[in-house]
């Protein structure tokens, strides 16, 4: 996480556990994280290991239910659990048995009904009908496709390769397999992107018709992810290119009926976040858009990102200490970022501005607005009227490319 981000361990989160607990009508959602890969392309800003050996990804498997089992009797025994979402590396890439035994003993130690909503990250290379079938058959209803780009240029200069035949093919059979939300993600800033590449890419998405699409700015990390020192900078397209693209990528999927969820992403008008935009119920948290303001997030698995009131948490990020944090009976959390009520004021006003675009005058103090608001105003990204700060057209085109990241540990505003 961030520079501000401290030492956290079982014992000093325990007692935000317990408080959690003892709200039994608290909405709760667990983030798994799985993540092993086939190979590591060089957009990978993931805590991510490229493991090809079963009893590796049994190990794992294993003490994996080890921290739910853990997690779920600080909790309270069974807690209902309003969401689950499994994000990698590519969570796919575990075999059917070990992801079956992940679901059994989340199943085991969490209550999960109809009501629960299962979504999952798929890496398109490594999926099959068979696969979808089988995921569908365990509960997911959602899933998102980790594609990138369409462009084969930019595939190649990041080494992640993958056909539009088989994006194709992988929706078809999603569709078939009636999955109810089926969405993507297309990263700007990539080595060899282009307004031209672009706008190609975008067209192409749109023939594949997913549910929604996720826009997200790349930032080369060398220093924390040492593989993209593979990137060469001088491909890189510059802050305006990529504003240029932002601005083509939301002209075509407006024009083409998506709706323009939040500060980057687009949805089908019946999606639900496209419906929770229009209601004023729009939400975000470590998990990204959402429909509940309130949901407080458990991390479990290497790496994993949770977020109670005033703290976001990550977990080692080390796999051996992981493993051996959680074989010592721990649950792995290892960092957190703590916030103040001012801090968790000032970071709902701005997931506020992120959600819904505007926020009303009359809910900040003058020196809220002072200190948060008017520096905005100032740079020309929001101004008020009638009574009502709202983001202008600029702000709307920069703010994705300041707010917004790829990487799931820099979401968490």
């Amino acid at each position: 996480m961030g520079e501000r981000a401290e030492l956290l361990t079982e014992s000093a989160l325990k007692p935000r556990l317990t408080e959690l607990s003892e709200h039994l009508d608290a909405p709760l959602a667990l983030n798994v994280h799985l993540p092993f890969c086939p190979s590591r392309c060089l957009s990978c800003d993931r805590i991510a290991v490229v493991q090809h050996q079963p009893g590796e990804i049994d190990h794992y498997v294993t003490n994996l239910a080890n921290e739910v089992a853990r997690t779920s009797e600080l909790m309270g025994h069974r807690r209902a659990l309003s969401r689950v979402h499994f994000g990698g590396g590519s969570p796919n890439h575990l075999s059917e048995l070990a992801l079956a035994t992940v679901f059994s003993h989340i199943g085991e130690h969490f209550d999960v009904d109809a009501s629960t909503q299962f979504s999952m990250e798929l890496n398109p290379r490594r999926t099959s009908r068979s696969q979808l079938n089988f995921l569908k058959g365990l509960g997911v209803e959602h899933i998102k496709l980790e594609v990138r780009d369409v462009d084969a240029n930019v595939q190649k200069e990041i080494g992640r390769i993958q056909s539009l035949e088989l994006l194709e093919d992988v929706i078809s059979i999603a569709h078939g397999v009636k999955f109810k939300s089926i969405g993507m993600d297309y990263l700007i800033g990539l080595p060899g992107q282009s307004a031209d590449s672009c706008e190609q890419s975008i067209e192409a998405i749109l023939s594949l018709g997913p549910d929604w699409l996720v826009c997200l700015p790349f930032q080369r990390r060398e220093a924390l992810f040492p593989h993209q020192i593979a990137v060469d900078s001088q491909h890189l397209p510059s802050l305006t290119d990529r504003m240029v693209m932002f601005n083509q990528v939301q002209t075509d999927l407006t024009e083409a009926g998506y709706e323009w969820v939040g500060l980057n992403m687009f949805a089908k008008p019946d999606h639900e976040l496209a419906v929770a935009q229009r209601e004023g119920t729009l939400a975000l948290n470590v998990l990204g858009y959402g429909t509940d303001a309130n949901l407080s997030v458990l991390g479990v698995g290497l790496g994993a990102l949770g977020e109670l009131p005033g703290l976001v948490t990550q977990n080692q990020t080390s796999l051996a200490d992981w493993h051996q944090q959680v074989e010592l009976g721990s649950l792995s959390v290892a960092s957190a970022v703590r916030s103040d009520d001012s801090e968790i004021l000032q970071r709902n006003v701005m997931r506020s501005l992120m959600c819904r675009q505007s926020i009303s005058v009359d809910s900040l103090t003058e020196r809220q607005r002072e200190n948060w608001i008017r520096p905005l105003a100032r740079q020309g990204y929001a101004e008020e009227t009638s009574g009502v700060y709202r983001l202008t057209e600029l702000g709307l085109t920069m703010l994705p490319h300041v707010w917004t990241d790829s990487s799931p540990a820099f979401r968490a505003f």
